[in-house]
C-alpha cells in the first residue's frame, strides 16, 4: 500500500480514467503505477524534493508487493519519498494509459437510476 501524492492535473485524470473505466480510483492508480513501473526508464532523473500541497493531493492505493518493492528502492535510490515516486509513476502511467489491460468500453453514459416498483 502507497500514498502517492499526484499533482492535481492528474488527480482530476485519473479520476475521469477511474470513472470511464467503472474502476475505483485506487485501483486504477495500482495499474497506472504497473504501467510506469514498465516504463520506468523514462522517469526524469530528477524528481523533485517536495510538491506543495496547494498543488497536489494524496490517497491510499494497493499495489501488488511485487510494485510495492520496486517503488520502494526506486524511492530509496533517487533518495526521495515513496508518496512522490509513486506519484511520478502514475504522471509517467497516465501518458500509457491505453496500454491498460482489459480496458472495456463504458457502455452508458449516466449513473443508473434506482430501481421503482414497476421494475
Amino acid at each position: 500500500m502507497v500514498l502517492p501524492r499526484v499533482l492535481l492535473a492528474d488527480d482530476l485524470a485519473l479520476k475521469t480514467l477511474a470513472t470511464n473505466l467503472g474502476w475505483y480510483v485506487s485501483e486504477t492508480a495500482a495499474k497506472l503505477i504497473n504501467i510506469g513501473l514498465q516504463h520506468v526508464d523514462e522517469l526524469p532523473d530528477e524528481l523533485p524534493l517536495r510538491v506543495p500541497t496547494s498543488e497536489s493531493t494524496d490517497f491510499t492505493a494497493r499495489i501488488p508487493l511485487t510494485d510495492d518493492q520496486v517503488v520502494r528502492e526506486i524511492a530509496r535510490e533517487r533518495d526521495r519519498s515513496i508518496s512522490l515516486v509513486a506519484g511520478s509513476l502514475i504522471h509517467l502511467g497516465l501518458r500509457y494509459r491505453n496500454e491498460i489491460p482489459g480496458q472495456i468500453p463504458v457502455q452508458y453514459n449516466r449513473p443508473e437510476q434506482p430501481l421503482t416498483k414497476a421494475s
